[in-house]
């Protein structure tokens, strides 16, 4: 226990690493801002980011389609 009496949940640098990865992910493929992906909830950062990810799938396999 703290000095106060209260004690904090402290996030572990490997969590603050997964946040700012995939800030950094929304910001430069899907144009948010920081503080439009830092506000919204994790699920909608974890959907987004999900999103992004098929519509880059679907280009690399329309690409692979073409080229055959």
């Amino acid at each position: 226990m703290s000095v106060l009496g209260w004690t904090f949940f402290v996030l572990s640098s490997d969590y603050k690493k997964i946040i700012l990865d995939e800030t950094f992910f929304l910001i430069k493929n899907a144009n948010f801002s920081y503080v439009d992906v830092m506000s919204m909830p994790t699920y909608e950062r974890k959907y987004f980011i999900g999103k992004v990810m098929e519509e880059y799938d679907a280009i690399r396999e329309a690409r692979e389609k073409a080229n055959r």
